[in-house]
């Protein structure tokens, strides 16, 4: 009975042993962005003094059902089968839902932004002020990366490309293909600055 009990003992001091040794070493966060820079011609930074508003298309879409008679509309989310009995034509518009990162930020010198984790092309729109937008896509490989049993996956990116319009963005250049959760410049944005 003493010998059981003494390799009863040295089990349990071995796994606090073993429990205790454990570590999370886990970064603060799993999440990778993407860092864009926004610079002048020559490469200096510049802060943009319009307001910056930044939202992308999310996955999913939105179905309005539209219901039209000679003197009525009729707008709704969800069918109305009762209005097609009493003359309405039936109209089915599909608009794609859209998430804000970014809400009317004075004075942005950079940003970063999140990749999608299903698709091979992120589309996001850079609105400057009431009439001055561009569109920004990003194309990139998505990458699972296993960083152990306590931590899990996490998600990087390679960038393939990153294309712009052209009304106040000059050009666009990768100058760090690679996106993961430590952040660094991924991608300079030129802006034509009149001084």
């Amino acid at each position: 009975m003493r010998k059981i009990l003494n390799v009863i003992a040295c089990l349990l001091g071995v796994s606090l042993f073993v429990v205790g040794c454990e570590s999370n070493d886990c970064l603060l966060t799993s999440d990778s962005y993407c860092r864009l820079s926004f610079v002048d011609a020559e490469g200096k930074a510049v802060q943009i003094n319009d307001t910056l508003t930044v939202s992308l298309n999310l996955a999913g879409y939105d179905s309005l059902f539209i219901y039209r008679c000679d003197t009525d509309t009729v707008v709704s989310s969800q069918p109305i089968d009762s209005l097609a009995y009493k003359g309405y034509g039936e109209e089915i518009e599909v608009t794609r839902k859209q998430g804000v990162l970014l809400n009317r930020k004075v004075g942005a010198k950079e940003m970063d932004i999140p990749l999608s984790y299903t698709v091979g092309v992120d589309t996001f729109f850079l609105q400057y002020s009431d009439r001055l937008a561009d569109t920004l896509w990003v194309w990139h490989e998505n990458l699972p990366y296993f960083t152990s049993m306590e931590c899990g996956t996490v998600m990087h990116y390679a960038l393939q490309r990153v294309e712009s319009t052209r009304h106040l963005i000059d050009s666009v250049l990768v100058v760090d293909a690679g996106v993961t959760n430590t952040l660094r410049e991924n991608v300079k944005i030129y802006y034509t600055v009149s001084n």
